[in-house]
């Protein structure tokens, strides 16, 4: 074993781990486990939603813990990660923490109980009519739920919004992206993704009802639920194989409408359905188009008005996450596309990337060559998110810090440029390989535009998703992620996958149009173009300045 410890035997009795929060707050109380065990899979046992973009492979950093009391040697990749202060002050990886004393860890912020940001739908918060205040309240719910986050609205049956939560998906254990998914599902962990993703989507709910009800002081009842999600999210929410998903034709094992109780949906979530508000209603899980264009994509069509495009016009539309979703077209027919652009655009795999919560820095510009931040909710910085990232790049390149090819200046390659510190005095920075991820997200997205809009001119582009809520279209075109004839066209649509759950519920015309939606696309895979090769490595260099 690589830290020189002896096994312990069973039989000696069982070890004890405790676990904290950021804030000393005791969130796992002590459990018993077996010597040997890795510390990320107790973790992701208790449903501690650590971050794991690696999937436990020792390679991205997120899984950072501290040691407060008990025995845990540094291993080769923790000295890869940590700086030798930050090893001398325990911290270290918790996928390579294995358990032979008893621990008592603390875990950083962005846990599974993490809120994040308002969803920008109309109606947001708690309606103050008086018609409220009846004995019970029958509600509906939308939610969308993302690789790295999910979002949920309470609905009123006439379609106001009685409010609004949004968490991180705790699948995160298992991968930041939904290649590491499905591959954590074909290796055995198919079942505990579900059991994940159906918690994580129950305490949602719970959290909405809950907030209502202290609110108005009136019970809830929830009859219908719509979900909408990427193809790969909805097999791991029903608990379908993977096994024909994740390789060659990439055939799913459902794309249709669903329709289905509550129970059935959860069943088989440990403990049973977790928001008895819920326990009566329909679920109903919304159709997708393809393994690479789920009913996220579906949604976003409807909701963010491509739809509408008139057969004269071209409309673009992009959703921006882990993975890109591209179409182009109108409602006559479209084409859609899949770039992997990996989790950059969320946070995942830069050194000091998170989801975007509160405390996330969004923004970074420079005035009189000093750097300025600005963070969500205004809150202090704990990391940077995707949108930072991207306009943190977009400043370094005009402020003649990094150049075309994405190289930082010499005294800035080692160790990153500083945005920040965190409230635990760690540095908050832009390296030099996340610079590379962020080419290499960009330079895959902007190859899918440039392959699906050949020939064509587009009259206006839709910004969909969490990420297009902070995006600003100037840092866009600064780095090349679109193309400059885009420049005016861009419409920012936030969160269209939740909008089309919210239309799913409240507009009679929606559920016909995403059946419509689906058999008037055609889907292109990037990877089988030929020219898709050559424009990624080109698309890899930011624009020159001006």
């Amino acid at each position: 074993m690589e830290n020189g410890q002896k096994q312990q035997d069973p039989a000696d009795g069982w070890l004890q781990v405790t676990v904290k929060d950021a804030c000393g707050q005791n969130i796992l109380g002590t459990v018993k486990v077996l010597p040997g065990r890795k510390l990320l899979d107790v973790c992701r046992e208790n449903r501690i939603g650590l971050e794991a973009a690696c999937n436990g492979n020792g390679t991205c950093g997120k899984c950072r813990v501290r040691i407060q009391k008990g025995d845990a040697p540094a291993t080769k990749d923790d000295r890869n990660i940590f700086s030798s202060q930050e090893l001398a002050d325990g911290y270290r990886l918790a996928c390579r923490v294995e358990i032979f004393s008893d621990l008592a860890v603390c875990v950083g912020g962005g846990l599974e109980t993490t809120r994040m940001q308002t969803l920008g739908l109309s109606g947001s918060g708690f309606s103050d009519a008086a018609a409220d205040r009846e004995k019970e309240r029958v509600c509906m719910i939308a939610a969308d739920l993302g690789s790295t986050t999910l979002a949920a609205v309470l609905l009123a049956e006439d379609g106001t919004v009685l409010g609004q939560e949004s968490a991180v998906n705790t699948q995160r254990s298992y991968g930041a992206d939904v290649i590491s998914r499905i591959q954590a599902s074909n290796e055995g962990k198919r079942e505990a993704l579900r059991d994940c993703i159906c918690r994580d989507l129950a305490g949602l709910f719970q959290s909405l009802v809950t907030q209502f009800a202290k609110t108005y002081r009136q019970t809830v009842r929830v009859s219908k639920i719509a979900v909408a999600a990427n193809t790969t999210m909805m097999h791991l929410l029903r608990g379908y194989s993977c096994e024909t998903l994740g390789a060659v034709p990439f055939t799913p094992v459902n794309l249709g409408l669903e329709c289905l109780p509550y129970r059935e949906v959860f069943a088989e979530c440990a403990d049973g359905p977790a928001c008895p508000a819920c326990g009566d209603s329909m679920v109903y899980l919304l159709c997708g188009m393809s393994a690479f264009a789920g009913a996220d994509v579906t949604a976003g069509l409807y909701s963010s008005g491509f739809w509408q495009t008139p057969e004269q016009e071209c409309a673009f539309f992009v959703d921006l996450g882990t993975n890109g979703e591209l179409a182009c077209g109108n409602r006559a027919g479209f084409v859609t596309a899949s770039a992997a652009a990996g989790p950059a655009f969320e946070g995942g795999r830069l050194s000091c990337g998170i989801p975007g919560i509160p405390g996330a820095i969004s923004d970074v510009s420079f005035f009189c060559h000093r750097v300025r931040i600005r963070t969500i909710g205004q809150k202090k910085p704990c990391g940077i998110c995707g949108t930072g990232a991207l306009s943190a790049a977009a400043a370094l390149r005009q402020e003649h810090r990094m150049d075309a090819e994405g190289l930082l200046e010499p005294q800035l390659f080692a160790n990153g440029f500083v945005l920040a510190s965190g409230e635990d005095g760690r540095k908050i920075c832009l390296t030099q390989a996340d610079i590379r991820e962020i080419q290499m997200a960009k330079a895959a997205i902007r190859a899918g535009i440039e392959i699906l809009q050949e020939g064509v001119q587009v009259d206006r582009v839709y910004l969909a998703g969490g990420f297009g809520n902070y995006l600003q279209p100037e840092t866009a075109f600064a780095i090349g992620l679109f193309p400059p004839e885009w420049k005016g066209k861009v419409i920012l649509c936030g969160n269209t996958s939740l909008k089309g759950a919210v239309a799913f519920l409240t507009d009679d015309a929606c559920g016909g149009a995403l059946e419509e939606i689906c058999g008037k696309n055609e889907t292109v895979r990037l990877e089988e173009c030929p020219s898709f090769a050559d424009l990624y490595l080109r698309k890899m260099r930011f624009p020159s300045l001006p």
